[in-house]
């Protein structure tokens, strides 16, 4: 697993609660989400139906720097940090 910068395409995201866990025998696996609703590490403010992209820390916004990640489900007005839940277009 690595962060996806710019100009990578994301394959999935790391998920709290992923509906089908993979590899879980692995020491230091993380569960990752390929499709579906979950929530996703979003920086700045969104509204419900937004797409949001990539950027270059490894989580997403709404501002279309990078590659799409998908759409929000949820409006939240905080500038910061947070996880928004998000339909995966991926």
């Amino acid at each position: 697993i690595t962060l996806c910068g710019l100009g990578d395409y994301p394959a999935g995201v790391i998920s709290t609660n992923p509906a089908y866990l993979m590899n879980s025998e692995l020491t230091a696996g993380l569960p990752v989400a390929l499709v579906g609703r979950v929530p996703i590490r979003i920086f700045g403010s969104v509204t419900k139906g937004q797409r949001v992209y990539s950027d270059l820390m490894g989580r997403a916004s709404k501002n279309a720097a990078g590659q799409l990640v998908g759409i929000a489900l949820e409006d939240n007005a905080s500038e910061g940090e947070k996880l928004v839940e998000c339909m995966l277009k991926l």
